[in-house]
């Protein structure tokens, strides 16, 4: 500012003392005639660095700045400084909100910017599954428009966001969400959604189990709670039916304590987050164990058959692989009719061990096997009860092959039958090193 001052008070004297020797020598007309001239010049100088200064702020370029001497040169000077910070800025902003939206695209919640009449800004990819945006040709439009549910109107009506809204069944599927308004700036306003569908379903799950944990446990707890009532009374019964009593009290006590047993198996199984430990298990010995655990269930009323392909090794838990073969072969005892065949086999496959439980038994219709492995899932409830069943067998099995990597199949049609199969992975079979023919156990 003191040289702009300076620059300025310094022209306007040089020009005053030259004006006035014009006036001491010339006269007074040449005097004001010099004065005019000098303001006109400067007046001329100006209109040229004003079109200079135009022509530059039109160009927006700092390079082709022009570089006049004077109070002009000051004057460029300041706005080239400004300018160029403006630029600094602009960048930095633009750098800031290029990482926002690189950090918006890879998060796996929902995030749209609206503007003040709900208008779509930008959104990342996971907000364009959840509201069904395709941001390329909505952007600039209504959100309310693309998303016609009364409750999300009324929501992004609200001055508070104390609360988020919950909106299920999004783009006519199973999808769920919770959506939450965020303060963004004046105009603008930042809608985050997540994805809970996977929250809720496990959330049922629990409110399933503890209601099926519930409902299991309380028909045997009130018969036998009843016997002993009835005992506690006094009445004298007769030797047969007290017999029949506490034989059922066992009965009822037993299936209570299996329950229990499998519940604690099942949360120990879900509760391992390592692999299963690689023990070598011979499959000869394992066959043999299961087939005799078949034959001591079905107490003859069944032709039970045990067929070993090849004497492999299986590299796992011992005890796990066992509850969960032996799993499958009780349920194939279990629901096969008296005079039917179950037969054991294991053989490899391409590498993979299989080991495959078949029976003659009642079979399972198609759309019941996608849910078989769910805990105290029951295709048919009222003889599953007649069987003892618990219905948490196939859930350990499932919970055993996810800690070998190994996966269960399952091929049945009702009236005819079903075959059970658990392939297991070719890192965990150690394959004989000798052939031999199948042979039954």
């Amino acid at each position: 500012m003191k040289n702009f001052l300076r620059y300025v008070l310094g022209g306007l004297l040089s020009a005053l003392t030259v004006s006035f020797l014009m006036w001491a020598i010339l006269g007074p007309l040449w005097g004001l005639v010099t004065l005019c001239a000098f303001f006109a010049a400067v007046a001329a100088r100006d209109a040229w660095q004003l079109q200079e200064l135009n022509r530059w702020l039109r160009r927006h370029e700092l390079g082709s700045m022009p570089h006049p001497t004077g109070a002009w040169g000051l004057v460029f000077s300041q706005l080239f400084r400004l300018e160029k910070h403006t630029a600094q800025t602009q960048n930095k902003l633009r750098e800031a909100l290029e990482r926002f939206q690189q950090a918006g695209i890879v998060l796996p919640n929902g995030v749209v910017v609206i503007d003040a009449s709900d208008r779509i800004q930008w959104c990342n990819p996971s907000a364009e599954t959840h509201f069904g945006i395709d941001l390329k040709q909505d952007r600039e439009q209504s959100l309310t428009y693309l998303v016609r549910r009364p409750e999300f109107v009324e929501y992004l009506a609200q001055t508070q966001h104390d609360d988020p809204l919950i909106l299920r069944r999004m783009q006519g599927t199973s999808l769920s969400l919770s959506i939450q308004m965020v303060p963004y700036s004046n105009n603008q306003r930042l809608l985050v959604s997540y994805d809970i569908t996977q929250v809720e379903k496990d959330e049922r799950v629990r409110q399933d189990f503890v209601a099926n944990v519930s409902h299991e446990l309380r028909t045997p707890i009130t018969v036998v709670g009843g016997f002993i009532e009835t005992l506690l009374e006094g009445e004298t019964l007769e030797p047969a039916l007290l017999r029949r009593v506490l034989g059922t009290m066992q009965s009822q006590t037993q299936r209570m304590q299996n329950l229990v047993e499998e519940l604690l198996s099942l949360s120990r199984l879900e509760g391992q987050h390592t692999p299963a430990p690689e023990t070598p298990v011979a499959a000869d010995l394992l066959m043999r164990q299961l087939v005799q655990m078949a034959e001591q269930l079905s107490k003859g009323r069944h032709e039970v058959r045990g067929i070993l392909k090849t004497p492999d090794i299986i590299l796992g838990a011992d005890n796990e692989l066992l509850s969960a073969f032996g799993n499958l072969v009780t349920n194939a005892v279990r629901y096969t009719p008296e005079g039917g065949k179950i037969t054991l086999q294991w053989e490899l496959e391409r590498g993979e061990g299989v080991f495959s439980v078949q029976d003659t038994g009642i079979g399972i219709a198609s759309e019941h096997i996608p849910r078989l492995t769910e805990r105290f899932y029951r295709v048919d409830l009222a003889r599953s009860r007649e069987t003892g069943g618990t219905g948490l067998g196939l859930a350990i099995v499932k919970q055993v092959l996810l800690h070998h990597d190994a996966r269960l199949e399952v091929s049945s049609q009702p009236g005819q039958g079903s075959i059970f199969s658990v392939r297991m992975p070719v890192a965990r079979v150690i394959a004989a090193t000798h052939t031999q023919s199948a042979l039954n156990l």
